[in-house]
């Protein structure tokens, strides 16, 4: 545990750059919803500005690993020289990134909701829950990150497996690869096939409700649990496919 600790620390140092560059960026659009504020007389600019960083955070663990990994190029050979499992590496990875996620939507959270708190009474849909939804929400957000931050680490290594054995031509490949499969998932939607495996395990609409409103159903659409666990299969898959790579595959190059 003390090794992996150790990792995890160095990951945050590394991963640190990348995160001051995004919250300076963000720093700098939460200024402008102030002074939009201030300038405009519109009490909700500064909610409005912090809902729509809120929603980038979707692909925070994305822009993190895209830095991360770009920082490491020059010391990669150390890092496929740990003696730790793959798995404990790339987790170390997650970790710090969703370490340095909570801060970011912790500083862009406490600007929204002062901003909300500023804008006076704001049109709701009836019985809506905010900071429940506000919640549900947040982890979905978190849940959507997590997955795009395990599809690109498992892409990464793949294309660095690649690149070590075919050169130049590993991006024609990765271009090809990924088009193939962006064409069977759309075949596989076509046909019904998602649909047969997810939609199952439905939620009940009090559940929803709970969560959203109260008195008026607000969510139309049903929630399946199935696609949950499918989401958490492939996500499951793919790390363990990476760590797979990281043990077994990847060669220096």
């Amino acid at each position: 545990m003390a090794a992996w600790t150790a990792l995890l620390k160095k990951e945050m140092r590394l991963g640190g750059p990348g995160f001051l560059i995004f919250l300076i960026s963000q720093a700098a659009v939460m200024a402008l919803g102030i002074y939009l504020a201030y300038r405009s007389g519109s009490r909700t600019a500064m909610a409005v500005t912090g809902l729509i960083l809120i929603g980038f955070h979707f692909l925070y663990l994305f822009g993190y690993m895209v830095v991360n990994v770009s920082m490491e190029k020059k010391t990669f050979h150390l890092w496929l020289h740990n003696p730790l499992p793959g798995w404990s590496l790339l987790a170390a990875k997650l970790v710090s990134g969703i370490i340095y996620m909570t801060f970011s939507l912790l500083v862009i959270g406490i600007y929204t909701w002062i901003g909300y708190l500023m804008s006076g009474p704001i049109p709701l849909s009836h019985g809506m829950h905010i900071y429940r939804t506000g919640i549900l929400v947040i982890a979905y957000i978190y849940w959507i990150a997590i997955y795009i931050g395990i599809v690109f680490i498992f892409l990464w290594l793949v294309f660095l497996c690649l690149r070590s054995r075919m050169g130049r031509a590993a991006w024609a490949i990765m271009i090809a690869g990924m088009g193939a499969a962006v064409f069977l998932l759309v075949k596989l939607t076509q046909y019904g096939i998602f649909a047969a495996i997810t939609e199952w395990g439905k939620l009940p609409t009090g559940f929803v409700d709970y969560w959203i409103s109260s008195g008026v159903h607000v969510y139309s659409d049903p929630v399946y649990l199935g696609s949950y666990v499918l989401d958490l299969f492939v996500m499951a898959l793919f790390f363990a496919l990476s760590a797979w790579l990281m043990d077994h595959r990847l060669e220096m190059f």
